[in-house]
């Protein structure tokens, strides 16, 4: 009985991936892919929810070979903020993150951590998902795959993070 409850759980949790990209595609068709190109590091991407000790969650995103950063001061033109930029110090991408709760966004991401009130989850199994972008709000591919991490979250279980999946997760150990 018990390795039903773990498949029928993994089974939802890959119903509710398929769901959740066909929505991500379906609500914004302005993101368009951009790939890494082949002289740039890749970056890889990761993701802790903590539960916060007053309310809701703190998101931390592990983000290695990547700049986290705000666009530009001043003002950018369509080329500038559809192509690539890196850091002239380490040679990685910069661009901004995407939060996705289940399969709305959210916001863009800027920094490593940031605080999800309670009121965006509902009771029962949430998704969040991230993905990395230029400053043209373009989401970054390597490997012909998106560079995207998603969390599987269920308050009604002791185990709160169900499922992970990370496209390219970075090599630091995940702990919930």
């Amino acid at each position: 009985m018990r390795y039903f409850k773990y498949a029928l759980i993994l089974t939802t949790a890959v119903l509710l991936s398929f769901k959740l990209f066909a929505q991500q595609e379906m609500m914004d068709h302005s993101h368009m892919p951009i790939a890494v190109p082949n002289d740039t590091p890749t970056p890889a991407l990761s993701l802790k929810l903590l539960k916060d000790s007053m309310s809701g969650y703190n998101l931390i995103l592990d983000t290695q070979r990547y700049d986290l950063s705000v666009p530009p001061e001043g003002a950018m033109n369509m080329q500038q903020m559809m192509s690539v930029t890196t850091n002239d110090d380490t040679g990685f991408l910069q661009g901004h993150a995407h939060l996705y709760i289940n399969g709305v966004k959210i916001q863009r991401i800027y920094g490593h951590a940031l605080h999800l009130p309670a009121n965006l989850f509902k009771s029962g199994i949430n998704t969040v998902s991230v993905t990395l972008n230029n400053h043209g709000h373009m989401y970054w591919t390597a490997q012909g795959k998106k560079i995207v991490a998603t969390l599987y979250v269920n308050d009604q279980t002791k185990e709160f993070i169900t499922y992970r999946f990370e496209s390219f997760p970075s090599k630091v150990e995940n702990t919930h």
